[in-house]
């Protein structure tokens, strides 16, 4: 008995320590199956893959990324073909189609999962091509170039269902040059090409490759877009990171607040009192020196401002 209850006490303070911290993560992110019209034929299941890869760059401290195997799970599976339409996918090599989505739709959806923005996308290009000439088992040149966009990425803000931006991201690698090879001789890039479809995606191995980074390039751009639109983190999330005036001179301070914080330059704060927590005066970003430093010019308060004061953003 004494080891059952001990048990349960267990789960229950793991499952408070997991709600805690999923909780304190911030806003709340999901990103459904993007459309893929890129006509990619293939093991990896991209619908699935790339919004997975673009959630993985968008989660920080501050932003949580709903697990794509949550939004699998709670997605209606589709509807079991018969004898004749199994048999006859197999020699058409017919993708599935994708059900579009309603605003309304990924709304409702979204909000099951009680998350503050959904994101949605198509993947307009995916390729990986090899060109090239001359005699195979005597010489003879190659070039690989590999293609990755994806546009029409949609972030829709839950609370109104209003989209706040559309972004999209592309980008093409090449081989740079023509390889020449001699006397039948596999180069390096051959051997990358041959053996692409066994890499699981989004792997080490993946990543390496030339198309890997063209991923990375192209979901890099889209989601640049994606966190400017986002809003900024809200006050109780500024007050629990303490972030406060380091130095004063000159009417310029140092905070301690950089790029890996969220902040840009041009972004304004307000300063409050570290003992009153009146508001005391107003500070512009400047420049960005660091992940946790950044200067800024007073804008208001110069007399009142004192070291330890603590921000807040100015909406």
């Amino acid at each position: 008995m004494k080891q059952t209850l001990a048990v349960c006490t267990i789960i229950m303070v793991l499952c408070i320590a997991f709600t805690s911290q999923v909780e304190g993560q911030g806003r709340r992110i999901v990103l459904l199956p993007f459309y893929d019209e890129s006509g990619y034929r293939g093991p990896w299941k991209l619908t699935y893959e790339v919004p997975t890869m673009l959630g993985d760059m968008l989660m920080d401290e501050y932003y949580y990324v709903v697990p794509m195997d949550t939004v699998k799970a709670l997605m209606a599976p589709p509807a079991k073909k018969g004898f004749f339409s199994r048999v006859f996918s197999i020699f058409s090599n017919s993708k599935q189609k994708q059900k579009v989505l309603t605003d309304g739709e990924i709304i409702s959806f979204a909000r099951q999962l009680q998350t503050d923005y959904a994101i949605i996308g198509v993947i307009d290009k995916f390729t990986y091509k090899r060109t090239g000439g001359g005699e195979p088992m005597i010489g003879g040149y190659k070039s690989y170039t590999a293609t990755v966009a994806v546009s029409q990425v949609r972030v829709l803000n839950v609370s109104n269902g209003k989209v706040i931006a559309t972004a999209r991201g592309e980008d093409d690698k090449n081989s740079r040059g023509l390889g020449l090879e001699l006397f039948g001789k596999p180069r390096r890039l051959d051997m990358e090409f041959m053996s692409l479809d066994s890499l699981d995606f989004g792997s080490k191995r993946f990543l390496n490759t030339l198309l890997g980074q063209a991923v990375v390039e192209a979901l890099n751009n889209a989601q640049k877009d994606i966190k400017n639109a986002i809003t900024q983190p809200d006050n109780a999330w500024f007050k629990e990171k303490k972030f406060k005036i380091l130095s004063i001179e000159n009417g310029v301070v140092t905070i301690n607040a950089g790029s890996a914080d969220g902040v840009n330059s041009g972004d304004q704060f307000n300063v409050y009192a570290s003992e009153s927590e009146t508001m005391v005066g107003k500070i512009n970003l400047t420049s960005v020196w660091s992940d946790h430093i950044s200067r800024a010019e007073i804008l208001d308060g110069k007399d009142a401002i004192r070291l330890n004061d603590y921000i807040l953003p100015s909406r």
